[in-house]
């Protein structure tokens, strides 16, 4: 039986950190040589148990044919496990037919070490008492001193306001940090959680990122010409169709949904517009990589009309599109793709970003 899907992994060994948890990334292709949607699992070995591991991002996925994506499996063991080497394996099958068609990914392991034995603490208690008496009087006595002062950094700030080039966490109640542009030495006292290579704080718009966590704030990880950077999140301020993990700054000046879904033309960018399944795809004449994408079902370079061999018999249901006369699911990482090909100044615009931030890198190795 031929393969279904291969699988490579980046390592055959994750190092865990000394809180047990790590991650390790695959790379899933499609050997099906057509559209499947795919599911995908982790298989622990003897010893290890499956609510030790998650995926990251949803563990089922649409593959075009010969299509390929990143798979990030995260790992967390529990305090108290007995040591040794354990292992795990990821699992991909067709949603439709995971009896035949499926992979399993190579064997992966990881070392559980020991943890330290605790030494038995000093009784420090009548100490921390008074130190507590100490402190809590020094607060006291430090509210009053700068009682009708706006709060500095760090410091609580119940009404919602913070000194100068300070931002409050929460419009109830949080802490100062500092506000974006400020100067910084590291992201844990910055508003927006990001310290950037020039010691100002910022959102790490246009960063390259490996996973959601990389990116702080109203981010995406987003993937786009071949990297995976950076970009707002739906319905998040924006300025620029680039600054959007849509690519589409929307008139209102908010991005719009990333998912390529639509109820109306105006949540699609143009070229782009709502089909009867509720998928902004681009009309014939436009660049395209897949069928998908086309109004009319069939993609040669660019949408044309489909010949009469790829014609689906009847409507296809909502949130698909007709590929070589069958319907199949699209995803918004699909459509978004495909019209940012025919948005050169968009492109322009993330690839000056991508070229600004190595420069930085270079001036401002971490």
């Amino acid at each position: 039986m031929p393969r279904a899907f291969d699988i490579t992994a980046v390592t055959d060994s994750i190092r865990l950190n000394a809180a047990g948890q790590g991650e390790v990334a695959f790379t899933v292709s499609n050997a099906l040589r057509a559209a499947v949607r795919a599911r995908a699992s982790v298989v622990p070995g003897p010893g290890a148990k499956a609510e030790w591991f998650t995926i990251d991002g949803e563990a089922e996925r649409d593959f075009p044919p010969d299509g390929t994506q990143q798979l990030t499996v995260k790992v967390r063991v529990p305090p108290g496990t007995p040591p040794g080497r354990l292992t795990f394996h990821v699992l991909v099958v067709d949603v439709l037919n995971p009896d035949e068609s499926y992979a399993e990914g190579p064997s992966t392991g990881f070392e559980v070490v020991a943890a330290p034995v605790p030494k038995k603490p000093f009784p420090w208690i009548w100490v921390a008492l008074a130190a507590g008496i100490v402190l809590i009087l020094g607060t006291v006595i430090g509210i009053i001193a700068s009682s009708g002062g706006a709060p500095e950094l760090k410091e609580p700030c119940p009404e919602g306001e913070c000194d100068k080039g300070l931002a409050c966490t929460g419009q109830d109640g949080g802490v100062c940090l500092l506000a974006a542009g400020q100067p910084c030495d590291g992201g844990a006292i910055c508003y927006t959680g990001f310290c950037n290579r020039g010691s100002v704080c910022e959102l790490p718009l246009g960063e390259a990122c490996t996973s959601e966590a990389s990116c702080k704030g109203p981010l995406n990880c987003t993937q786009v010409l071949g990297n995976r950077i950076c970009l707002l999140k739906p319905d998040a301020p924006c300025e620029r169709d680039s600054d959007c993990s849509s690519f589409f700054c929307r008139p209102d000046n908010k991005c719009n949904r990333d998912d390529g879904r639509c109820d109306s033309n105006a949540e699609c960018r143009t070229p782009s517009t709502c089909s009867p399944t509720k998928l902004c795809q681009l009309p014939d004449g436009q660049q395209c990589t897949r069928n998908e994408t086309c109004l009319s079902g069939f993609c040669s370079g660019t949408c044309q009309p489909a010949p009469a061999g790829s014609l689906c018999p009847a409507g296809c249901p909502p949130f698909s599109a007709c590929s070589f006369g069958r319907c199949v699911p699209v995803a918004g990482q699909t459509i978004n793709q495909d019209v940012l090909m025919g948005a050169p100044k968009t492109r322009e615009s993330i690839q000056l970003q991508q070229r600004q931030q190595q420069q930085l890198q270079q001036n401002f190795p971490q």
